[in-house]
């Protein structure tokens, strides 16, 4: 029986370890293009908290400070309009809210609630994006609008204080990708205080 060599018995590892290469690069080459995509897919958008949303909707105070001359106070233009944009889930082409809305719905409802915001006035502003006619998208958008209002209104809120409006695609949030998912949104925008009559 003749002597293996040193060289003989690192030729199998050497193999081993070409052919395991060569399985890896396959590997590479065989993964789905959305693995090495730029923009990866996104997970499920993030629910804000209610205090992220009463923050977002205060007033910045920057914004309402009043400088007075003579006796007159002035604000500074629309310290009212604080708004934040939600990813409020809806059945495809529906305004009925999908199971999971009321995690995100539940935050909004204790942040308009809350003792900062709880005399307030608000617009629900619903939007979409470019897919579908102007019309249709618009009259959608309504829909989600008020569906939001109901939901809020079911949970003791109420309803004198909040204004419904649809926008359709008017008001993109990614004009250069109108049919970007983030376009699709439910807008809260604080009008102020409810006047004391």
């Amino acid at each position: 029986m003749p002597n293996r060599s040193t060289s003989d018995c690192a030729q199998p590892a050497a193999a081993n370890f070409l052919r395991r290469c060569a399985l890896s690069a396959a590997t590479l080459l065989l993964l789905p293009p959305l693995s090495r995509a730029a923009d990866p897919p996104a997970g499920p958008p993030p629910v804000l908290s209610g205090e992220q949303i009463e923050q977002a909707l205060q007033p910045h105070p920057a914004m309402n400070r009043g400088l007075g001359t003579r006796g007159l106070t002035r604000r500074d233009a629309a310290p009212a309009e604080q708004s934040v944009n939600l990813n409020i889930p809806f059945e495809l082409n529906s305004s009925s809210l999908m199971p999971q809305a009321s995690v995100q719905l539940t935050q909004l409802e204790q942040a308009l609630t809350s003792a900062s915001l709880g005399k307030d006035r608000f617009v629900v502003a619903g939007h979409t994006d470019a897919k579908g006619s102007a019309e249709y998208n618009k009259t959608l958008s309504l829909k989600r609008a008020e569906a939001v209002k109901r939901f809020l209104v079911s949970k003791g809120m109420d309803a004198g204080r909040l204004e419904t409006v649809g926008y359709g695609s008017e008001r993109l949030l990614a004009p250069d990708r109108p049919e970007d998912p983030s376009n699709r949104r439910v807008e809260i925008r604080d009008l102020g205080q409810v006047a004391n009559n």
